[in-house]
């Protein structure tokens, strides 16, 4: 009895349980879910897109609009395919901005509003949402417009157009925010954006050569990303503005070029866009820098399903990696990028398993991921070239090989890092230099595997060894490309730039001269050449040739810059000001050019404006003998006493002393500033070394000023330089 009892009582309670459990089920199910409840979803996680004029191929933002398709609905969210996002969620270190919140809730909700039959519910839904047609960060400093619209033809798949857009601006800005904004319908047709910055007018060239606005193509080599950040924009959504912390230098010159992803409608729609730039003040307090990992060999196998490579890096200082941006082309699947740090720790940064190369976009993250000197990234890539994988543009499927053009796959990943100090920031440059050179030469003679007469790759290694200082191989090299081709001008410029390595500076100044005989308009031969014939003496032929650069290249500062010394050296010191400030326009941060801008401001009289430049050509570089002497010079003995600083003088030609040693003007310099500070024995002494190093000397000019100052000191007064007549 008791243990039937006990038997009994346990299935009473087990019904029990189960029926306690069933009631809130119960109660939940005769609450039906109503479009009441699925408004809020779809304007937060849909409406962006799927709006009249947005991307998506029909509107959500009604009930009418959303009840014919609850069941499509659910299908791709329940997916995880809407709303479109690559990255695995909760794979990284850190969050992703702008990852969206359609949580296991918000999908279940979905799915009951359609087993319900898709109910309107009350009038009182949810409004559907306004989307500003302004700007959301607030109106540009400045916005760069296409010209003229763009028509996407009706029909289906998505084009790439590419827009070269000139940059209107006098001196170089620091730009801390990019925003673009489509005209009214356009966003309809617009899948993804991407800016890069073209400093040479490739796209401007390329876009006259067509009938229509824009030139087509995915470009990838005509433009680079800003220093140390990525500028794209996908399936209507903004990347998160970089903010003043991060801000990047724009020079005058610059295009922007603007790539667009087209999908093409039923009807044709007109495309125009404006580019919004939002600068800041000045520099950022931490620069970024792109490390960038890739996969240049590639060479994938005909019908290979699962064709993995990898890229390695060891992060040679301690960075904070703020974003990052992949690129896989059409055949890529997969891509994902650890960090190992030294301690054994292993950090994701990005886990894509699908990856759709349209829908391709850059993504930052919520906190930057911090990672210690020696840390080791990898990046692992896989590509289908199956027949299977519907993205394959050959069928049946071909082998794919390495090619810098538009159509064939590559595998690289961008990584926004953050050094913590400038000496940080420039080893880490100078560390990725070493290894893009790497990279380069892998993917070159890849290419020439691939076809051993390729002359152009060729030239291309010969200029990757040459910068390795490999001289030998680059001779090989370019000795193969122009017997291939002998009037290829670039083998030729390469030839010059390896005879000026190995001293033979005749040689290196006939092959210049052939370089622009076949292609007059090479900019960057004629400065070469200028600059050599100005090293042998002949000034006044150079002077022909940095022009001549100019009328080419108008915006190489470098060109600028040694005609402006040119001139000066031939005595035309107010037009050498002229193209030294035109070059500091062009490279504003450039300390030689503040230097000899300053030179050239003295020998007219303008002490005040030389001061100001030998200071600031200091501040960028305090080891800089001509602006030490220059500056210790004016601080010393200027006429005008608010310019004269003594003991400033006396601590720059010591400063100059140590780094020169005991050259005549140097210590000229520096018998004027123990003079300027009182120190007259010290002076005399100094003053008589100048004299004496300067004897039997190119410098032997300056022994009778020289001597005339030693009277000063003899009668214990300082020196003061001439008054200048009005």
């Amino acid at each position: 009895m008791s243990a039937i009892h006990n038997r009994a009582v346990g299935r009473a309670f087990a019904i029990a349980v189960v029926v306690s459990w069933l009631v809130p089920a119960s109660a939940a199910a005769q609450t039906a879910v109503t479009y009441d409840d699925v408004a809020p979803l779809l304007n937060a996680h849909c409406a962006g897109c799927h709006r009249l004029g947005g991307l998506g191929p029909f509107s959500l933002t009604t009930y009418e609009e959303a009840r014919p398709r609850a069941g499509r609905m659910v299908e791709m969210v329940a997916a995880r395919r809407m709303p479109p996002w690559q990255p695995v969620r909760g794979y990284g270190a850190s969050a992703l901005e702008g990852e969206p919140r359609l949580t296991n809730d918000d999908i279940e909700t979905l799915r009951r509003w359609t087993a319900a039959g898709a109910p309107a519910g009350s009038a009182n839904a949810t409004a559907p949402p306004s989307f500003r047609a302004d700007w959301p960060l607030g109106e540009p400093d400045l916005i760069v417009s296409m010209p003229e619209p763009y028509t996407v033809e009706a029909g289906n798949g998505l084009e790439y157009r590419n827009f070269a857009l000139p940059v209107d601006i006098p001196a170089p800005r620091w730009v801390r925010a990019v925003d673009v904004r489509p005209e009214a319908g356009a966003q309809a047709s617009i899948q993804r954006a991407q800016m890069t910055l073209d400093d040479a007018g490739n796209g401007r060239r390329l876009q006259e050569e067509e009938d229509a606005p824009g030139f087509p193509g995915l470009a990838p080599d005509l433009g680079r990303f800003p220093p140390g950040d990525f500028l794209v924009w996908a399936g209507g959504r903004r990347t998160p503005p970089p903010g003043e912390d991060l801000a990047w230098q724009l020079h005058p010159g610059t295009d922007l070029l603007l790539q667009l992803g087209l999908r093409a409608r039923e009807q044709p729609v007109e495309v125009r866009l404006s580019v919004g730039l939002y600068f800041a003040d000045g520099p950022p307090a931490r620069r970024g820098v792109g490390i960038v990992l890739d996969a240049p060999a590639l060479d994938i196998p005909a019908g290979e399903p699962a064709h993995a490579v990898e890229d390695r890096y060891i992060v040679p200082v301690p960075v904070d990696v703020a974003g990052v941006y992949a690129y896989l082309h059409r055949l890529g699947r997969a891509v994902e990028v650890t960090a190992e740090t030294p301690d054994g720790n292993s950090l994701g940064l990005l886990r894509i398993d699908d990856w759709q190369f349209d829908w391709q976009d850059g993504y930052r993250y919520v906190e930057p991921v911090r990672l210690p000197a020696g840390t080791l990234l990898v990046a692992r890539f896989n590509f289908d070239n199956s027949g299977t994988n519907p993205h394959n543009p050959a069928s049946p499927p071909v082998r794919v090989r390495y090619n810098p053009d538009d159509t064939t796959p590559r595998a690289e990943v961008f990584l926004l890092a953050l050094p913590a100090t400038a000496d940080d920031e420039a080893a880490l440059v100078q560390n990725l230099l070493r290894k893009q050179a790497r990279n380069d030469l892998l993917g070159l003679q890849a290419m020439l595997r691939v076809d051993p007469n390729d002359y152009r790759s060729h030239t291309d290694l010969a200029a990757r060894y040459l910068s390795l200082n490999q001289l030998a191989l680059a001779r090989q090299h370019l000795e193969t490309a122009l017997s291939l081709a002998p009037d290829h001008a670039t083998a030729q410029y390469n030839l010059g730039s390896l005879l000026v390595a190995e001293g033979d500076t005749a040689g290196a100044i006939e092959a210049f001269r052939e370089t622009v005989a076949l292609r007059p308009e090479y900019a960057a031969a004629h400065n070469n050449l200028g600059a050599l014939l100005a090293a042998t003496g002949s000034t006044t032929d150079a002077i022909v040739y940095y022009r001549l650069a100019l009328r080419f290249g108008s915006r190489d500062a470098s060109a600028r810059y040694n005609l402006a010394n040119a001139l000066l050296a031939t005595g035309e010191p107010e037009e050498a000001i002229t193209h030294f400030r035109e070059a500091l326009t062009l490279s504003p941060d450039d300390a030689d050019v503040h230097t000899n801008l300053a030179r050239a401001l003295v020998s007219t009289g303008d002490l005040a404006g030389g001061a100001t430049h030998y200071r600031r050509a200091l501040d960028l570089n305090p080891r800089i003998p001509l602006a030490l002497v220059g500056l210790a010079w004016l601080r010393a003995a200027a006429p005008d006493p608010a310019l004269r600083a003594s003991a400033e003088a006396l601590s720059l030609a010591q400063q100059a002393v140590a780094l020169v040693g005991d050259h005549p003007e140097v210590l000229d310099t520096l018998g004027a500033a123990y003079a300027a500070v009182g120190r007259f024995e010290d002076a005399l002494s100094t003053a008589r070394r100048a004299a004496e190093a300067a004897r039997g000397t190119p410098f032997e000019w300056l022994v009778p000023a020289i001597e005339e100052r030693i009277r000063h000191y003899l009668t214990f007064r300082p020196y003061r330089m001439p008054v200048a007549e009005p």
